[in-house]
């Protein structure tokens, strides 16, 4: 019985994956919430076959992340806010309980990695196939570009940068991509792995750039080749000269990229993604004079601020800077405490370096993204814990990680 509770409960993670990434607003199935829900039910009910705890420390993390965090959060919405509608802050506690994924991937001993890196992959595939699809069956991409925007699964039409304008194919989860570098690039230009290994991990690293420049994704993009950069410094951290030389090219790369771009708009505070940002800082700054205790307090979760933002000029819950909505839900203080709870590697045995590294990169990413607040983000940070809790193989001589 207990084997057969574990193939049901890698069964819905698999689809639970497919889900996330190819309907994350659950429009078109809506079968999101009821496959989590049966994932992580079946979890709990592998208890009476003695499963294994989940280490103590991942327990605490989940305690805080899904009762005592949105509890305080949503006291302080209710004190500060009499007679407020719940719904937002009730919304955001959702995608802060979709941590409890944990729960069903150790108890399974289900390794994330596959389905997580099968869906970057076919979602890779269809961004590029989408790209070239535009040229020589222009009605079809009408249609598909119709279907996938009313759903939420991405947006696709045009992205202007001042002079500039870039077609632009960016599906939501696709800032996913970041998690899947660090287990590349060390199977590229780490020990052990064979000649047919680094190729086609080299194909699909070159895939995932491709898709993500077709996005059109400026912060991604960037991040993307900053952490193949740094993923490769810690792969070959111990020969030095190797090291040295990559850090002077990689300068002089960037100087000289800096330099292209400063000619263009995309920098540009009057771009129009860079002035919508801008202004909805301005605004939270205003929000901070008028009520500073906001900065110890938080406002509660889901509260609303007004932004003055180029067509946005109305009262908001949550817009793409995720940082500074999470202080005003939460204050300093409690924004570094979720923040700590999310990101800090669970202690143990073992080189986290590279995981650390794209973690790290999906932060960055999510900064400029409504995403941690989400299935999508929940989903990046699971990962996480999910390849120092799951079957993952110890690191290998010298401190690399085997994909």
């Amino acid at each position: 019985m207990r084997a057969l509770l574990i193939k049901i409960i890698k069964a819905c993670l698999w689809l639970y994956c497919g889900l996330a990434f190819f309907d994350p607003a659950d429009s078109i199935l809506g079968a999101k919430l009821p496959v989590f829900a049966a994932a992580v039910l079946l979890a709990l009910g592998l208890n009476r076959f003695q499963t294994p705890d989940l280490p103590k420390e991942l327990r605490y993390r989940l305690l805080f992340l899904t009762l005592l965090i949105p509890a305080a959060g949503l006291l302080v919405f209710l004190i500060r806010h009499p007679g407020g509608d719940l719904r937002p802050g009730l919304s955001l506690v959702k995608g802060l309980w979709a941590s409890l994924l944990i729960l069903p991937a150790a108890a399974a001993g289900a390794d994330l990695k596959k389905p997580v890196f099968l869906c970057l992959g076919i979602m890779a595939a269809v961004i590029v196939g989408l790209r070239y699809c535009a040229g020589w069956a222009p009605a079809l991409f009408r249609e598909i570009s119709l279907f996938l925007n009313m759903q939420g699964v991405a947006l696709i039409g045009s992205r202007s940068f001042g002079e500039i304008e870039l077609p632009m194919i960016f599906f939501v989860t696709i800032p996913l991509a970041v998690l899947a570098v660090p287990f590349l690039v060390n199977r590229i230009f780490g020990a052990g792995a064979g000649r047919g290994k680094r190729f086609w991990a080299a194909g699909y690293l070159g895939l995932l750039l491709l898709a993500v420049y077709f996005s059109a994704a400026r912060a991604l993009s960037l991040v993307l080749l900053l952490e193949c950069l740094a993923c490769f410094l810690y792969v070959i951290r111990r020969r030095v000269l190797l090291a040295t030389g990559t850090l002077v090219l990689a300068a002089a790369l960037f100087l000289a990229g800096l330099t292209a771009l400063l000619q263009t708009q995309l920098l540009s505070a009057g771009e129009q993604s860079n002035s919508i940002k801008i202004a909805h800082f301005q605004s939270f700054l205003e929000l901070v004079n008028d009520d500073p205790v906001l900065l110890l307090t938080g406002d509660g979760l889901g509260a609303v601020y007004h932004s003055r933002a180029p067509g946005v000029n109305q009262e908001v819950y949550q817009t793409e800077l995720t940082y500074v909505d999470m202080v005003r839900y939460f204050g300093l203080a409690g924004s570094l405490l979720l923040l700590m709870l999310l990101f800090l590697p669970l202690s143990g045995p073992g080189d986290k370096g590279l995981l650390a590294i794209g973690l790290g990169s999906y932060f960055v990413v999510a900064g400029n993204n409504p995403l941690l607040f989400n299935s999508t983000g929940m989903l990046a940070i699971v990962f996480f814990w999910s390849q120092q809790t799951g079957p993952v193989k110890e690191p290998a001589a010298g401190g690399r990680l085997r994909p």
